[in-house]
């Protein structure tokens, strides 16, 4: 390009008729200006600051969201933040000049003017900068080739790249479907993936000039020439249509494919789809409920052999050949490669584990990503449910988990976004060494130190900052331990070893004795219902009045107010309170005089006692309902302390027991775990804000709705795919808790606001998304269809 002298501001571009850049197909542009406090203006009202909404609604004026956006204007990359969230509000992606750049018209062939950015201090023509939408940024190109300062259309068919293989998009959702591709990670390097969509029994392919038709299985052949195939095993990314006639035909064209490519072509079955796993950022198999199911092959006619790969407890595509694992001293599960196994298995032999804590060695990908080492070798990222039946087999019992495996810092947030998704689904703390740290045997324990052999801190997946509140483990002087006791000290006079402290005191400090049991009696017949599904109609209930012991996380100031936080219908009491409060320190201790017939005897509620409530049967411990909780009166509070010592009493009001709705394992918070799910999925339409809350306090439910509502400026209208059993029915729901007046739920409010059904974030992950709409000019414009994504990806922002 020519060398120009550069003008101070790009005014011939941005308003002299003549010299405006011609039209480039499918690109707006948009002139703006620089405000004096900084804002952005147009050129017409440069002294008005605009917003991101009032600069969207310029932008769609100018054509931008169907197509993309370039900003005409000097220094577009300083505002880097605010068009990033211009584009997510747009959808689209958005050009802007480099720092130091003036936007330049220069003639062209063919009589066309072109606006190039050109730096001021050398006078070099450089390229526009691509500004993906903030909410869906990743490292793959946009729809245009930027090269010599100009914006060029490119040729051919439209491609993403994918780790081994390809992903087919179009123009309507290419900057959806490249946020999924930049998701996925990188799987068995024997393996290749493509992604397709289908229509009418065929593959969709479109080009960059805007032609879309249905292909068959030798064009898609054709289209993968550069992936060498031949003998080898190809994955397909989609999802099999509804109709049955078009299954038979599409199940010929993947049949034609594997006979086309002569590689082993992977499908889900029949009807069901592929999905892209949070965490371990690999592809499973799931049918329309969400369960996994095995991939299918198609051989070609002259394959020989069995199938190299098979179907894990995940759904995903793993070698036949499993997993190799090993474990030493308290290591329960090792799985590394051969040469770090064989440099810490003695080192481990004389390794111990604190109570409640395993201890694994895995894994780290370049990527972050925790994985396992296969029996041909190869090191893929672990899924949940494989890493689950692991531990089992090691002999887990369900405690925490410490992975002491070293984490280079390039891979930390990686490593954080994965444990982070297995902490939640594992239903466990998961905790792992600080970037640059290493494991060192000391006392039997494992200690976290740098590389100056001075003590280091764990993580855990939930947090990168200091110990969360909820968490169950603290450092103390590199140790992981335990909340109930005091920790290893240093002692000088041992040169440094670790020596015990002593252990916290076992009294039981200010509190009453523990109440005998009461004597029991069966429930009176036409009593009002206790509200337990699974508790028999007429149980065994105290028959004399009882003093019982709860654990709270809240004070018990705020429980006199709000009531005992609980995910499920029903609260546990205790007769011992002494005990209670050695198992929950840093928690509270509530004291509560229950009438007759308030509490149910625990240890004859019967076989169908749900497995979080066996192990806590006892003649000691008594089930609360929450039907029956005006029987039950708040008596005293405590604080309980680091030892698991009762602290600061505090006389409550004798007001009834109220229960308040939090915590429940499907991720509404307000509801409880006794919520009716909707027995079938569909389609059904939901309304999200353009762009995500980046506190993601507004993420723990969605509305959902079966008509296409009204324009709302500001959101999107996607259209999802329901599995049954994921939906919650508002009104159900309602009815179960309309008799048990003791319980606070949100509940009334979503019937007052006219919810009928809603979607709880535990199953954002696994509900598809299969259109996106825009609000343009008071109407809902299509933006994409057919992307197959998880609602996850549009609702929520990445959290590392």
């Amino acid at each position: 390009m020519m060398r120009q002298a550069p003008q101070p501001v790009a005014d011939a571009v941005t308003r002299d008729p003549d010299d405006r850049p011609s039209p480039v197909p499918g690109l707006a542009d948009l002139a703006l200006v620089r405000c004096d406090e900084g804002g952005l203006a147009t050129p017409q009202d440069p002294v008005t600051a605009l917003g991101v909404d009032a600069l969207a609604d310029l932008a769609r004026e100018a054509g931008a969201g169907e197509r993309d956006l370039r900003v005409l204007m000097d220094d577009g990359a300083r505002q880097a933040a605010l068009f990033g969230r211009l584009a997510d509000a747009l959808g689209s992606d958005v050009l802007v000049t480099p720092t130091g750049a003036t936007v330049q018209p220069v003639a062209a062939a063919g009589g066309r003017t072109e606006a190039v950015p050109v730096n001021r201090a050398s006078g070099e023509v450089v390229d526009w900068v691509l500004v993906q939408p903030a909410s869906m940024r990743t490292s793959l190109p946009g729809w245009y080739d930027l090269a010599g300062g100009l914006v060029l259309q490119r040729g051919g068919l439209v491609t993403l790249p994918l780790p081994n293989g390809l992903e087919f998009a179009d123009r309507e959702s290419y900057v959806v479907r490249r946020a999924a591709a930049a998701r996925l990670g990188a799987a068995h390097p024997d393996l290749a993936t493509v992604a397709l969509a289908t229509r009418g029994g065929g593959f969709v392919l479109s080009t960059y000039r805007g032609r879309s038709g249905v292909h068959g299985a030798d064009e898609v052949a054709a289209a993968l020439s550069s992936i060498p195939l031949h003998g080898g095993d190809l994955r397909l990314w989609l999802r099999w249509p509804a109709d049955e006639a078009e299954q038979r035909l599409l199940d010929a064209q993947v049949q034609a494919l594997a006979e086309a490519t002569g590689a082993t072509v992977w499908t889900p079955p029949v009807g069901a789809e592929a999905v892209l796993l949070k965490g371990c950022r690999d592809l499973a198999a799931r049918d329309r409920s969400g369960q996994a199911v095995p991939w299918r092959p198609a051989r070609p006619p002259y394959a020989t052999g069995g199938p190299v790969f098979d179907t894990d407890l995940d759904g995903r595509l793993t070698p036949a050949r499993g997993v190799t694992t090993a474990s030493a001293g308290a290591v329960a599960l090792m799985s590394t490669s051969r040469q770090r196994e064989a440099a810490t298995r003695d080192r481990y032999r004389g390794l111990n584990a604190e109570p409640g804590m395993t201890l694994v060695d895995l894994t780290i990908l370049e990527d972050g990503r925790l994985g396992l080492r296969h029996g041909d070798g190869g090191v893929l990222a672990t899924g949940t449910a494989q890493l689950r039946r692991l531990l089992e087999m090691a002999g887990w019992d369900g405690g925490d988990l410490t992975v002491l495996t070293p984490v280079p810092p390039e891979r930390a947030d990686g490593l954080h976004e994965h444990l982070r998704v297995l902490e939640e689904e594992l239903g466990v703390q998961v905790w792992s060494l600080a970037p640059g740290a290493v494991v060192s045997v000391q006392e039997g324990l494992p200690r976290a130190v740098d590389d100056q052999r001075l003590p280091a801190r764990w993580q855990r997946a939930a947090s990168t900052g200091p110990d969360p509140d909820d968490s169950r483990w603290r450092n103390d002087d590199g140790w992981l331990v335990s909340l109930r006791r005091q920790v290893p000290k240093l002692s000088p006079a041992r040169g440094g070893v670790a020596e015990p402290a002593a252990t916290a005191p076992a009294t039981a400090g200010p509190l009453p004795s523990p109440s005998p049991r009461p004597s029991l009696t069966v429930s009176a017949r036409g009593r009002r219902p206790h509200g337990v599904r699974w508790l028999p109609e007429r149980p065994e209930v105290n028959a004399t009045p009882v003093r019982l012991w709860l654990s709270s996380p809240w004070p018990a100031q705020r429980v006199a107010v709000e009531g005992v936080p609980s995910a499920n219908l029903h609260l546990v009491g205790h007769l011992a309170g002494d005990g209670l409060a050695r198992s929950g320190p840093h928690q509270h201790l509530l004291a509560l005089r229950v009438e007759a017939g308030g509490a149910v005897h625990l240890g004859g509620a019967g076989v169908d006692l749900p497995a979080d409530l066996r192990h806590q049967a006892s003649d000691g411990t008594f089930l609360l309902p929450a039907g029956w909780l005006d029987l039950a009166r708040l008596e005293q509070g405590f604080r309980v302390d680091e030892a698991g010592q009762p602290r600061d009493p505090v006389e409550l009001p004798a007001n009834p027991l109220t229960l308040r709705c939090t915590g429940a394992r499907h991720g509404a918070d307000g509801l409880p775990n006794e919520v009716v799910f909707a027995p079938r999925g569909g389609r059904m339409w939901a309304v999200v804000p353009d762009r995500p809350d980046p506190s993601g306090t507004n993420d723990d439910l969605l509305v959902l709705l079966a008509r296409r509502p009204g324009v709302r400026a500001g959101h999107r209208l996607v259209r999802l795919r329901v599995a049954p059993n994921r939906a919650v029915d508002v009104l159900a729901s309602a009815a179960v808790l309309a008799g048990l007046t003791s319980v606070r739920s949100r509940l009334p409010e979503l019937v007052a606001d006219g919810v009928t059904m809603l979607l709880p974030s535990r199953y954002y992950e696994r509900t598809t998304v299969d259109q996106v709409l825009h609000a343009e000019n008071d109407r809902w414009r299509p933006r994409a269809k057919g992307i197959e994504l998880p609602l996850s990806s549009l609702i929520a922002p990445e959290r590392r």
